[in-house]
């Protein structure tokens, strides 16, 4: 119909501004649509409306002003900040998963040749205070066990050392070192201290530790970490058997189209280099949305800059149409034989939806997929 009305984007109110001025350069009527009249000038989630018979012609004008604004805001940022992994940080907890997370990354540390801290929390708040003559005293028993607590952990730790360093020595491997630390508290509050201090290039843990008889994919404690963490994290399935790194060549990331997609995907890009992975960035769409062909186009848009900036054309782009997003996921993990997912820690309905949902349970769990988080 001549007079139907469609979307063709959604920006911040000065970017649409601007698209709106190309657009009428261009000849294409357009107005604005969700402006807030009172803080125009803060205003997020504007709409670019227009007629759909001009679809083809504001398609060649928003793929010129998308690049541009996209390379100006991104191209010297990802080219600077292409990640060095020097540090890796694997939290433990001495459960039946552990030594398969330490192998795991171990495996990572031999293709890097980076460092490992193998870090632990004991559980240390439980110590009582008994108030005594206007001051405290402590509860010798709790003092003692605690202390006992203490010895434990490190006689642990130093044992996943020696099993590290055995395998380093054995493998003659160069560059690469084995480091320890404790720490009493809360385990989530303690990794995060530690995460911000030693600056590590990536997170190596576990998804569940104490919480891992519950339906939840991600313990809460990893949970927490997502928040409050700006490093990339790589969670592992706390059950089955670690993929063979050098036999996983698919990861899929899911995109839907934000600026800072440009940039994880370049990052992810380094990472799964020296393992010769192919990045396979998707978007899901229901087939019910009125907006699958400008979806199309965005991707056609995302798919010309990565291949500009990145100088190949190994990232496969593709937008999956079908009713159940979840569903669409699943089937593309299985005909395309994906080994591991990422995601940005920051697309919380994303995370929500797969780490939580039903769907995700069966998928992830059964196949013990790994997960990079990036932030």
């Amino acid at each position: 119909m001549k007079d139907r009305i469609i979307t063709l984007a959604t920006y911040s109110f000065s970017r649409a501004q601007l698209l709106q001025g190309c657009l009428k350069s261009a000849g294409v009527e357009c107005f604005l649509k969700n402006i807030n009249l009172l803080q125009s000038a803060i205003g997020g989630g504007v709409k670019v409306r227009i007629r759909e018979e001009d679809l083809i012609k504001a398609l060649m004008v928003i793929e010129d002003f998308k690049l541009t604004y996209v390379e100006k805001e991104e191209d010297k940022e990802v080219h600077a900040s292409v990640m060095e992994l020097n540090r890796i940080m694997v939290p433990v907890d001495f459960s039946d998963s552990t030594p398969r997370i330490c192998d795991y990354a171990y495996n990572l540390a031999v293709k890097f040749h980076a460092d490992i801290l193998l870090f632990h929390t004991y559980f240390a708040s439980a110590i009582e205070t008994v108030p005594f003559s206007d001051s405290y005293t402590y509860n010798a028993t709790v003092v003692e066990v605690l202390a006992e607590v203490e010895k434990n952990a490190r006689k642990k730790i130093e044992e996943l050392k020696d099993y590290l360093t055995a395998k380093v020595e054995k493998d003659k491997i160069d560059g690469v070192e084995i480091d320890i630390a404790l720490s009493g508290g809360i385990a989530s509050s303690e990794i995060i201290s530690m995460t911000k201090s030693y600056k590590p290039d990536l997170l190596v843990m576990g998804s569940r530790g104490e919480t891992a008889g519950t339906s939840n994919l991600l313990g809460s404690v990893v949970s927490s970490i997502i928040d409050n963490i700006e490093e990339p994290m790589l969670i592992l399935s706390d059950r089955g058997e670690n993929p063979d790194l050098d036999e996983m060549k698919e990861v899929m990331y899911a995109t839907d189209f934000d600026k800072a997609d440009f940039k994880a995907i370049a990052t992810l890009k380094y990472i799964t280099e020296p393992f010769f992975m192919n990045i396979h960035c998707v978007h899901f769409e229901k087939n019910d949305s009125e907006e699958h062909p400008l979806e199309e186009h965005r991707m056609g848009i995302l798919r010309k800059y990565l291949k500009r900036s990145l100088g190949d054309d190994t990232v496969h782009c593709q937008v999956c149409v079908m009713e159940d997003k979840m569903k669409a996921i699943e089937t593309y993990v299985n005909e395309n034989n994906i080994g591991m997912i990422a995601i940005m820690a920051r697309k919380h309905n994303l995370l929500e939806r797969l780490f939580f949902g039903q769907m995700s349970r069966k998928l992830f769990v059964k196949t013990h997929m790994p997960i990079l988080i990036f932030h």
